[in-house]
């Protein structure tokens, strides 16, 4: 299961992605796996319309970056060992990112945390996140349930 000792984990700060990093962390101490944490940034949008001030967009991008920065690193810091952090802009889908990223890693393992869906008309749509991670993944994934959201979905 581990070759390259690389398990990569995609992050958006979120609960569910703090219990796929703890989940990585027993796995990282009992393969002797390093950790790689991914952020994917969504680009910033261009649009024309004469009637709107904003900021250049160089300003907007790096005040993202910086609050980007500052989760990153209250996340990393709520752990006891090493992860290896890295930012990617996504051209298209956020997905399909992060198993480019895990193949040039290259990963034996993502640990990717689920979020409950938040309409069945959207999944219907487009399908979850994390199922466009597991259906173009070059390596094994485990999905990581966090344990309020079980007890959730039994209400």
């Amino acid at each position: 299961m581990i070759r390259h000792n690389k398990i990569l984990v995609p992050t958006d700060c979120s609960d569910q992605s703090t219990e796929a990093i703890r989940r990585a962390g027993v796995l990282a101490e009992k393969f002797d796996a390093e950790i790689h944490l991914l952020y994917v940034m969504e680009p910033s949008m261009y649009f024309e319309m004469d009637m709107v001030a904003i900021p250049p967009l160089d300003d907007v991008d790096n005040t993202t970056q910086k609050g980007v920065f500052r989760r990153i690193k209250a996340q990393v810091a709520s752990f006891d060992f090493k992860l290896i952090v890295h930012m990617k802009e996504s051209v298209g889908d956020p997905a399909r990112t992060i198993c480019q990223f895990a193949e040039s890693l290259p990963a034996d393992l993502i640990v990717i945390g689920r979020h409950s869906e938040k309409s069945t008309f959207a999944h219907m749509l487009m399908g979850s996140f994390v199922e466009r991670v597991v259906a173009h993944a070059p390596c094994s994934v485990l999905v990581t349930v966090p344990h309020g959201l079980i007890g959730d979905e039994q209400n």
